[in-house]
């Protein structure tokens, strides 16, 4: 049985997660559409939530270490779409973070509880609305599933909004 912190953040990622599928919904021939010049449309705001395909998001998860915190540099204007997911269907990016989520989960599951708080990794950018770069497992997997989801799916209500889909219930 999962752990109590793997609890609090899967209660959270499945929450932002059932979000994002229902933003989704419909959007297939929206993929390249944005709500505004010089705004991310669905395409893209869905290849920057699956991250770049190396190192992949479960493989960063796995330097997180108890001592010599290794650094990682997240990069947020970087919308890593590639030549292979600017051919994708909305059922493949989305399949993309089901993957990223699945896979993440499987990882913590399998790690005890004190991993989560006490192995961490040096991210500057988060030094500015965390007042540190030392970052636990717990937290980066909250900040980029609960968060960040969250943060993004504004953008793909936007782009709903723009192209005259209906509003997402909550």
């Amino acid at each position: 049985m999962a752990n109590a912190i793997v609890q609090g953040l899967r209660g959270k990622t499945d929450a932002a997660w059932a979000k994002l599928n229902r933003l989704v919904q419909g959007m297939e021939p929206y993929l390249d559409r944005t709500n505004a010049p010089g705004e991310w449309t669905t395409r893209e705001t869905l290849c920057h939530l699956a991250g770049s395909e190396s190192p992949r998001l479960v493989d960063v998860v796995r330097t997180f270490s108890r001592t010599d915190y290794p650094r990682f540099d997240l990069h947020p204007a970087d919308t890593a779409v590639t030549p292979e997911r600017e051919e994708m269907t909305l059922a493949q990016l989305v399949g993309l973070l089901e993957t990223q989520r699945t896979e993440i989960y499987a990882y913590l599951d399998s790690l005890p509880e004190v991993d989560l708080t006490e192995r961490k990794l040096r991210i500057p950018l988060f030094k500015q609305f965390m007042g540190t770069d030392e970052i636990s497992l717990a937290q980066f997997v909250g900040a980029m599933f609960d968060f960040h989801w969250n943060d993004h799916a504004s953008q793909l209500a936007k782009i709903r909004e723009a192209v005259g889909l209906a509003e997402v219930k909550k």
